[in-house]
Formats: structure tokens, sequence, C-alpha cells
């Protein structure tokens, strides 16, 4: 192997370790930038090609911001260094007209100069041992221990110390494996597994009620968590010299047993190994000693991997696992062995050789479902490989492969369903509004009428994101589409642009938020924005008329009679616009003629929840309905201040047309950010007074926690307040707001807080949504490492809503890497979006939004951090093929099209809501 193959095969050896632990750029000292250029800089010393220095300059060049990027950005650029070094490598191996050799195995040692311990062998191949001055003690020492332990027994051919194919430097092959056709072949996938042959109806239970598994498809798609790597065997001269206890591999035979008291009275056994320079000894105790002595009789010949040790003048190993030697039969040792996830009852040793009879008997059976010209195009291996590969990797290249494929496929699936669950809503009929004149008004718009009433001029991305949504809801299908916008980016105008479009064509507009405190804060906002605003009414009525747009407050806590009044209103259709919580979606809830429904902060609310909604207003539509003519379906719009990065977003929403507004208002401030420690805390009082003594007002806030700790939760909020009046700021006027306060009465504080009747707010969370008081310029979170980063970015948001400079405190004591990270990252950056990257990295995506309800696919093998590149690429094929057949008819999409149908199951007709 010349230089430059070395240096590229070294640069490459951390990148899988590097993605196995998320891209954290801690697998090497200093980081795999430093790393990389180091090895460039080694072959520039070298006597290299200038083609193949350029080739280490440009990887040199890709990994120079590798510290400072995302764990997503890190991952991409490991995909790019493969295929680069792959490319590399490839060319060298066409262009070189002769192989490389091998290394020179190692000569076999002679069997009778090879001590138990062999300490004074030379680890170097080049030199000769350094020889001790030949005396009578040292010959002597020398002629004992040159004996072999066991005289009589027959010695085995000496082991190459690493019996491990190289890794590949170039990808695994794409076969030319069809598409299967026959539906039939998916038949064993659901076979019982209590019908396989080596598992029996016993061990099936078993598998079942340890690990919920039934079925031959269900076992193959339990995937390893991790990899052993026991393919490379090490003489047994040198086990045992690892740190920490690292598992090695030895092969040997069987040359003795021996058995023995212990001084409490036990019996201890030891099973001796010897490969030809040196021997090993398993020890067993108790029962086992009798069993081991079965399953490994002298001159068995034997693989063991294990933590190897050298105490009591031997070389020793309590804890391993063995194999006998059959090499094309190898599962649990000599090779790369799976880590299954595992229960008290289920071993290791069990699953994998379960797991291997599954696919001895169905591993040449499994169909390919994905076309031949996709796979080459992606660059992916065919199923059947994959499914044998990722349980039982020949190599580490193959195992990347395999995992790959199989990352893909899932990724494929779920876009695949996305885009017809896509496709089937073009076929929804849908209300096709009109706007200006052609909503059959003689007068300007509502929406001509609401712009130029704006104290402001829309941004670009306000106006761009607002078309988008004009052009949906002026089609004849269904609109659903999500907005993101990041905190005070002016979401709540554009989608009281959209209202006014669905009220001036005659229907009615319902938004939905997750808190009271929201809901009213937009009751509120949308009754001040429409209060000069009349709607034309003549389409209902048939007579030119007018009247004021009306909006209604639904809420849990209304009294009686006004809840009545407004479901009245709700019902009959003198409600043009109806803001509320959860209690839209109560039972007695009927709209009249409900045509477009917007969801606030919609991550808060469960896929369920959201699913009602749109369902009660498809009942409103259903009552319009005369005679069979079916009535149009309203438009879905989702909007969310907590921004969701593109990965998750697809996996998530891949359904819905995502609309950004990525521009904030001229003239918002960027917020300063401080971390501030316990010890700091009288400057932080100090800086809150000066800033009230400007005429500015301040937040103090204290997290919101677990269900059985918010009475305590409360207690503190509210001692804090008392000590902040009565201690600290005596002359000030502080205020109290928390959940637990009746409605009315945090209407009450919010009111005195915005007319300027209250210096300092201490609140719990109940303020991190929708407050807009553009005074207030102060922000102090206690105990801010308890907080979400998002949770703690939306409540930054809740100040520098003015022209006034406003700063965000952290009163923080991290004690784990996690809140030390979220900390940081409010700091780094005011932008939501790298927030939320920030955020996903270091929650994972499982818990992002904080509930399973989210909807969150749960994806077996695929990673949507470091596999973000593959979810885009799947996603773009499967547009592509959905578009070419969009319901999966053609002969070779069936297999697909049964497997999507399982994949996805009754979830499809949910996730339409996003």
């Amino acid at each position: 192997m010349n230089n430059f193959t070395t240096i590229l095969n070294t640069i490459r050896r951390p990148f899988q370790q590097e993605r196995r632990k998320g891209c954290q750029d801690d697998v090497v000292v200093n980081g795999l930038g430093s790393y990389v250029q180091l090895w460039v800089k080694n072959g520039d010393a070298l006597d290299l090609a200038v083609t193949e220095k350029e080739v280490l300059h440009n990887l040199a060049d890709l990994f120079k911001n590798y510290t400072s990027a995302s764990p997503i950005e890190r991952q991409r650029t490991l995909e790019e260094a493969t295929k680069r070094i792959d490319t590399a490598l490839g060319h060298k191996q066409q262009t070189h007209s002769r192989l490389e050799t091998h290394p020179t195995r190692r000569k076999k040692a002679q069997t009778a100069s090879l001590p138990l311990f062999q300490e004074k062998v030379n680890r170097s191949d080049s030199a000769s041992p350094k020889q001790e001055p030949t005396t009578e003690r040292t010959t002597q020492r020398a002629r004992k221990e040159t004996l072999p332990l066991f005289q009589d027994a027959e010695v085995p051919p000496t082991q190459t110390q690493n019996t491990a194919t190289e890794k590949p430097t170039a990808s695994v092959p794409i076969s030319d494996i069809p598409v299967s056709t026959d539906l039939s072949l998916l038949d064993f996938l659901s076979e019982s597994l209590q019908y396989l042959k080596g598992i029996g109806p016993r061990r099936a239970a078993m598998l079942l009620s340890e690990l919920n598994l039934q079925t031959v498809g269900e076992l193959l798609a339990y995937y390893p968590r991790d990899y052993i790597d026991r393919s490379k065997t090490v003489e047994i001269y040198r086990v045992g010299r690892t740190k920490d206890d690292e598992p090695e591999t030895i092969q040997g035979k069987v040359v003795n047993h021996t058995s023995s008291p212990t001084a409490k009275g036990k019996r201890i056994g030891k099973i001796s190994i010897y490969d030809g320079t040196g021997v090993a000894v398993l020890v067993n105790f108790g029962r086992r000693i009798g069993i081991m002595k079965s399953l490994l009789p002298v001159d068995t010949e034997v693989v063991v991997s294990g933590k190897f040790s050298r105490r009591y003048n031997e070389i020793q190993a309590t804890d391993y696992e063995f194999e006998l030697f059959e090499e094309d039969n190898l599962i649990h040792t000599k090779r790369i062995v799976p880590k299954y996830a595992l229960t008290a009852k289920l071993t290791a040793k069990m699953l994998r050789t379960w797991m291997r009879t599954a696919l001895d008997a169905y591993g040449q059976e499994i169909p390919e479902i994905l076309p031949l010209e996709l796979r080459k195009r992606q660059g992916l291996i065919d199923r059947q490989l994959a499914i044998n590969e990722i349980h039982f990797p020949t190599s580490e290249a193959h195992q990347e492969a395999a995992q790959k494929r199989l990352a893909f496929e899932e990724f494929f699936l779920l876009s695949a369903g996305m885009e017809m669950k896509k496709e089937r809503k073009t076929l929804e009929a849908g209300i096709a509004f009109r706007v200006g004149m052609d909503s059959g008004n003689t007068s300007p718009s509502l929406l001509s009428d609401f712009t130029a009433s704006l104290p402001y001029e829309l941004t670009g991305a306000q106006k761009r994101v607002f078309r988008e949504i004009l052009n949906d809801m002026q089609q004849k299908k269904v609109m659903n589409r999500l907005i993101q916008g990041d905190v005070g980016s002016g979401k709540t105008v554009v989608a009281a642009m959209a209202l006014l479009c669905a009220i001036e064509n005659g229907y009615q507009g319902a938004l939905m938020v997750p808190t009271e405190i929201l809901a009213e804060q937009h009751y509120y906002n949308l009754s001040d924005m429409f209060k000069d605003m009349h709607r034309d009414v003549s389409i209902e009525t048939e007579q030119q008329d007018k009247r004021k747009i009306n909006v209604v407050l639904l809420k849990s806590d209304l009294p009686k009679a006004e809840r009545e009044e407004a479901l009245a209103a709700i019902a009959n259709g003198t409600a043009d616009l109806i803001v509320g919580t959860q209690a839209l979606i109560q039972e007695g809830v009927d709209f009249h003629k409900l045509g477009l429904v917007i969801i606030d902060e919609q991550h808060r609310f469960g896929v369920m929840q959201r699913a009602t909604l749109r369902n009660k207003a498809q009942s409103a539509t259903e009552a319009q309905k005369h005679l069979d003519t079916a009535a149009p379906s309203p438009d879905v719009l989702v909007m969310t201040a907590t921004p969701i990065p593109r990965t998750l977003a697809l996996t998530l929403y891949g359904d819905l047309n995502v609309s950004v507004i990525d521009e904030m208002p001229p003239g918002r401030q960027q917020i300063r950010t401080r971390w501030i420690k316990e010890n700091d805390r009288e400057k932080l009082y100090t800086t809150l007074r000066k800033e009230i003594q400007r005429g500015r007002q301040a937040y103090v806030v204290y997290p919101l926690v677990e269900e059985s700790e918010k009475l305590e939760e409360l207690k503190a909020a509210t001692e804090m307040a008392s000590h902040l009046q009565n201690d600290v700021f005596p002359d000030l006027r502080v205020g109290l707001l928390h959940g637990q306060m009746k409605s009315i009465e945090k209407q009450e504080v919010m009111a005195r807080f915005k007319d300027r009747h209250i210096d300092i707010l201490v609140s719990t969370t109940v303020i991190e949504v929708g407050i807009d008081v553009p005074n207030a310029t102060l922000m102090a979170i206690e105990n801010a490492e308890r907080f979400g980063l998002s949770q703690l970015h939306q409540l930054r948001g809740r100040v520098g809503r003015g022209k006034h400079q406003s700063a965000c405190y952290l009163v923080a004591s991290p004690r784990g890497d996690d809140s030390y990270q979220r900390i940081q990252a409010m700091i780094r950056t005011n932008n939501g979006f790298q927030i939320a990257e920030a955020d996903l990295n270091i929650r994972g995506p499982g818990e992002f939004f904080g509930t399973r309800q989210s909807g969150i696919p749960n994806f077996k093998i695929a990673n949507i951090i470091q596999d973000a590149s593959l979810l885009e690429a799947a996603k773009k094929e499967a547009e592509s093929l959905i578009k070419a057949d969009p319901r999966l008819d053609a002969q070779q999409h069936q297999l697909l099209k049964r497997m999507l149908q399982k994949h996805w199951k009754d979830n499809l007709e949910i996730a339409s809501v996003g």
C-alpha cells in the first residue's frame, strides 16, 4: 500500500465512529478538522504526485470549518469526504498496473520456543530482540521458559494477527436485481416465528413477550443497535495488554481442562487454549465447569472473544463468548458481530442465533421493491443483500452500504406515502376563493382596505408567503400549508389577511391557539385590526348590505350566557371569525359555513386534536350539501413560531406545502443575551432598576415544571414576587401572573402591565407565546437550565418588540452538557432556525416537540440528523415516482404499494392535518 493510500485510509478511519456519535466532533483529539489538517501536512512532506497532493488539500479545505459547523453540516462534510476518498482510491486501483501486495504474513513460531508469557518478544517485525548477557542463571531461566506448557499437546498452526479483510476502498457493487412483481413474495414476512425451525413455539413466545416480535418480518426488521468488531484475531501472547479491558479475539485449540477448590469451598475450572504463541485460560465456576468441559473437549478448535487480563501469572478471561471454529459459519466471533437491544431473559447469543436461523431460511427470498434505476442513481445495494449485511456484515463497507440502503428505504416509504396523500388531496374539492372585484363586490376588497390601513410596509417575506397562500386559496382544491416564522416575523398579519379573504367570500374563519392568554391576545388584536372593517353580506342576503366583521372568542371558562351567545353566533353565521382554544373542538360547537381553519403554534396540539377541528369543519360543509352535490372542504393553514429544521419538516409535514417568513420587520432589535450566575444576581438587579428608571418594564420568569410540582412552582413564583416587592424593589410596582389564576385575573394583570401600571411582572411560562408589550425591554429567566431551547427562545421573544434595545438574562447553573449547550446556543444566536437546529441536535427528533403526539415517525434505522442528505434524496425520488404513477398502478410498483400499505396502516388519514 503506498503512502497516498495510507493517508487517505487514515483520514477516513474515524468517520464511522464520528457518525455513530452524532457528529459531535469528539472522536479524535482537537477535532476532525485538526486531524485532517495534520495528515495533509504529513502528505506534503512525502514524495507524492501533484494530483495526489491536490486531493489531500481539497480534503483539508472541506474540513476547514468542521469545528464550527452544525452536526447536520458535519454529516454532509463526512459524506462528501467519503465520496472523494472512494473516488481517489478507486482511481488508483484502476491505474496501477500491479495490485499492491498484502503485508507479509508472520512466520510460524517454533513451538518449542514460545513461553506462556512471551514478555521479551520484540513488537517490531524488522528489529531483532535485544540479547541479555548469557549467564548460568539467565540460561536456566530461559531453558525453563522455552519449554511448552503442555509437553504432549499437539500444537496448531500459528494464526495470523489479523484475519479480517482490509476495508474495501471502493463502494459495494450495485447488483442488477430487478424489482420483484410477485406479491406472494411478501407472504413469508407474515409467517409466525413458532414455525421456524430452530425457534419453535417456546422461543417464539419468549420473543413475543420480551420484544413484541411475532413474525419473520418483524424479527428481520429488528436491526442491530451497534456492532463489535471481532474480525481481527490476536496472537495469544499479545492479549491482555489493552486499556480499559477492551474485548479481544483469539483462535486456538483446547489443550487442557483443570478443576480445583477455592478457599471458600467452591470449585473453579480452567480451560486452556493454545495457538502456538501462548496459552489463554477460560475461567468458569460451579455448574458451568462441567457444561463447558462437555462443550469444549480437548483438541476442539475454538474462537474466543472476551476481556483478557494478565493475573496470577497467566492470561485469563472470565467474561467471554466462544464459538467452535467453522470458517464459513461463525456468527459470534471472528467477524463484525451485531449488538441488539436485549432484555433480562434474552442474551445476545440467543438473538444472534435466531436471527441467523431466520436469514438461513428466508435470507435469499427477500424481494426487491425499489426500481433498479433509482438504486443506481442513489448508489444503493439490493434489499436482499442489505437485510443480510445489516445483521451479519462481511465488512465495515458492507455494513455501511446496508445501513444506507435501509435508511433510504425508510425515508422513501415515508416520503412516498406523503406524496400519495398530497396527490390525493388535489382530488379533494376545495373552495375557490375570489379576491377583490372577482369576489362579487363592487367596492374595493377588504384586503386592499386592510393593507392600506397598516401603519407599516409588509416585508418582502410576508408578501411572498401571502402570495403563496392566496394562490392556494384561489384553487378548487383544499389548501394544506404550513407557515414557519421566527418570533416577531409577522405571521399574525399574514393570517389576518388570509382570514379576510375567507370572510369576504361569505365564509367563516377559525383560529385555534394553545392557551387562553394567547387566545385573548389574538382576539383583542384581531378585533382591533378589523374594528373599521365592514363586510358585504349581499352574497348571503341578495341585498346590498354591509355589517361590521364580528370576531367571537370561545374558551372553556366563558360564563354560560356568553358561551351560549357565542355558540349561537357560530352556528347561525353571524360570527365571521372565531378565535379559541381547544374549546373549538368540544361537543356543541357547530360552524355555519367554515371556509378557513388556522392552527397557531400547531406543535402544541396533538395530532388527534388537529384532526378533530378539521373534521368539524368538514361536518359544517356537509350541512351545506344539497342533494348529492359534494360540499367543498375548508382550507387549512398551520403556523408555528417554533421554527422546524428542514429535515424534521420533511418527515412531519411532507404532505404540506411549507412557507417560511425568513425576514424580520425593519427596526426589529437584536436582543442581547447574557448568562448570569447566581453570585452575579445583584448586578442583574442593578441593571433591572436602571432599565425601569428609563421608563421601561421587565419580566422575571420561573420555569414550568412537572405536573406534580405545580404547587411548589407556584409557591416559588409567589414568594419571589413578594421578595422582589418587599426586599429588593420596594419603590417599584411588582405584579404576579401564573397559570392557576382565573382568566379574568390574568386579563387584569396583563392589562395593567400593558398600560404600564406594573414595572416588573413575575410570571410562570404562561407568557411564553403571543404576549406583546413593546415597552418591555428586559427578560430575566430564572433556572434557565430547566427550559428547553425553543422555550427559552420564545420567552426571549417577549422583549425586543419595540424601538428600544432589549436584553435577556439567563440565570442558570447548568449541571449537564445538554443544559450548558442550550445556554451557549441562546448566547450565540437570535435566529430561531439556528436555535431549532441546535435544539434538534441536543435533544434528538423524538423529544424535539416534547410529546409523542406530534406524529414524528418511529424510524428503526434512519436518523434524520445524521442522514439528512439521504432524507432529501429519498423525498426527491419519491416525488418523481409518485408524479409518474400517482396510484402506483404499474406492475413494477405493486410490491412497493403493498409495502406502503403495510408501513402506513391507519396513519394516512390523520397525517393530512399536519
